[in-house]
């Protein structure tokens, strides 16, 4: 409620001039939170808090960044810190290096250890110092004269001879070569005599520790000093064929029953030649077994038997016997009305055959083939199996039921089975510029 000063008017509510006599009125100043405010004093109230919050915003900013600033550069002062550190340390090793090397006589060395020192460090207190006694004392030490060299000989001929009393044949190549390449005809009979016993008795060593491959390489360069020195050409070939026989471990089995049976009759003791000559024939016996040749498969059982008897090789040689007496006697088959013969073996089963070798005009190694039904149609989709050795690969069969594998590269025999069919494995020998025909037939 506002009172008129003019004309003394009480008016109710709010009004800025006086409805009787048209006076402006004075309003009353109030606490109450309907009170009229400028519109342009509270702007100016707004603007003046947004600064202030602007302003407290940029100075956190500015202590976050100074904060972060002087982080980076704590960690660039400390990082360059260690890697001064580093490199002087590593300047340290080397110097201390080139000083023994200075002591020893070894002037050449010191030279490469100071120098690099330098490199690392230039303003290393000792460095430089020794550098330039090691540069002057290697131009002032003295040629050899002749009565040294004459000394240096027989001081190295002498730890020749002592390295092989003591029979250190590794020292006895060290001092060997050494002495040949000072002078190549110092006592050269006496050296190629013991550099002879040397390698042909570390080959020896070498048999027995079973690393045949380093054994042969001596045994070469022992005949390489003399070649017609028997013991040493029997060593060479012995252990030659012991490592053939193992190459061709199941990957051919004929092959290596036949290397390690002319290696029993040179030797019948050397290494375990009676073990792998008896595994390798059991083995031979089981793949024979599997292609359907039980007869073929009782001549390695009865040669594996004369090793020692043994309960499985006996069950195997049974089951051989069974498989044999149902084998058609020789010069007589089971064949279709167009002479194709059957293939033997149990009723459903794929029996893999050798059918023929043809000649190609380059140097590849084929081997391919079919796999037939009972009934002679192509089975199509059927995966073949090739290995050998511890390799293998895996072939498809088209709609006519042929697969091929093309390429090969190691002419060697190859095992060939059926992977989703029963069926019995076949050896197909890979020459090179030869195709191996070779088909699974499935017996009646």
């Amino acid at each position: 409620m506002i009172t008129c000063r003019k004309c003394n008017q009480t008016i109710q509510g709010k009004a800025l001039f006086c409805p009787n006599c048209g006076n402006k009125l004075e309003q009353a100043q109030t606490s109450s939170p309907e009170r009229y405010q400028d519109p342009f004093v509270l702007g100016q109230e707004s603007e003046s808090r947004g600064c202030g919050l602007s302003l407290a915003v940029l100075m956190v900013a500015v202590v976050v960044m100074v904060a972060i600033l002087g982080l980076a550069f704590a960690a660039y002062y400390y990082g360059m810190q260690d890697r001064a550190q580093a490199t002087r340390t590593a300047a340290q090793e080397h110097y201390v290096k080139g000083a023994a090397y200075v002591e020893q006589g070894e002037y050449e060395l010191a030279i490469a250890e100071l120098e690099l020192t330098l490199q690392l460090d230039p303003h290393h207190p000792q460095a430089l110092q020794s550098l330039n006694e090691a540069r002057q004392r290697i131009e002032v030490r003295p040629t050899p004269t002749r009565e040294l060299e004459v000394e240096t000989k027989a001081a190295m001929m002498q730890e020749l001879r002592g390295a092989y009393a003591a029979e250190d044949w590794q020292r006895v190549y060290d001092y060997a070569d050494r002495l040949l390449a000072l002078d190549p005809t110092y006592e050269r009979s006496e050296v190629d005599m013991m550099l002879f016993n040397a390698f042909y008795r570390s080959g020896l060593q070498f048999v027995e520790q079973g690393q045949l491959k380093e054994a042969v390489r001596l045994f070469d360069r022992a005949l390489a000093l003399q070649p017609d020195h028997v013991q040493v050409m029997r060593a060479q070939q012995l252990a030659t064929l012991y490592m053939t026989a193992m190459g061709y471990w199941n990957a051919d089995w004929s092959r290596a029953v036949e290397t390690l049976q002319e290696l029993y009759r040179l030797s019948p003791d050397y290494l375990d030649t009676r073990q792998q000559l008896k595994q390798a024939l059991v083995s031979h016996g089981d793949l024979l077994a599997r292609q359907g040749d039980g007869c073929a498969a009782i001549e390695q059982y009865t040669q594996a038997l004369q090793f020692g008897g043994d309960a499985a090789i006996e069950e195997k040689y049974a089951q051989a016997q069974e498989l044999c007496s149902e084998q058609p006697p020789d010069g007589e088959t089971t064949v279709d009305a167009d002479g194709t013969p059957w293939p033997v073996g149990p009723s459903g089963v794929y029996v893999g055959r050798l059918v023929e070798q043809t000649n190609v005009d380059h140097s590849a190694i084929l081997i391919r083939g079919r796999v037939l039904d009972s009934s002679g149609r192509g089975v199509a989709g059927t995966q073949v199996r090739i290995q050998a050795w511890d390799w293998s690969a895996i072939a498809v069969t088209d709609g006519n039921g042929q697969f091929a594998f093309d390429g090969l590269t190691n002419p060697v025999n190859y095992t060939l089975s059926l992977v989703q069919l029963p069926s019995q494995s076949v050896e197909a020998p890979g020459e090179r510029g030869m195709i191996t025909w070779v088909n699974f037939e499935q017996a009646r």
